[in-house]
């Protein structure tokens, strides 16, 4: 024990700069690797984001075409569910929602 206390008081100017360097060692890196989890994770959010815009892309892809080839049947569909339109002489229902 008596040793240890002697070598540390012997040794103290080296050990106080190995310390210093650790501590700025640490420093530098924890706050690089604290940021390359933070980028890990926006780059994950991220992507899973473009898989979302690229799905709803498609979507409004085919409903372009549709629009485009114009097709009856979905021009009709569109009228009747976005605009709430209807044919001459039909009545409208609209019931709420039973929860």
């Amino acid at each position: 024990m008596n040793d240890l206390k002697n070598l540390i008081i012997r040794n103290r100017k080296p050990l106080i700069a190995a310390l210093a360097a650790v501590g700025v060692v640490c420093w530098f890196l924890g706050s690089s690797f604290i940021s390359l989890i933070h980028n890990k994770i926006e780059l994950k959010k991220l992507s899973s984001q473009t898989v979302e815009l690229d799905e709803q892309y498609q979507q409004l892809q085919k409903k372009l075409d549709l629009l485009k080839k114009q097709d009856p049947a979905y021009i009709e569909r569109v009228a009747r569910v976005q605009y709430h339109m209807s044919k001459p002489g039909e009545t409208e229902f609209r019931f709420s929602p039973q929860k």
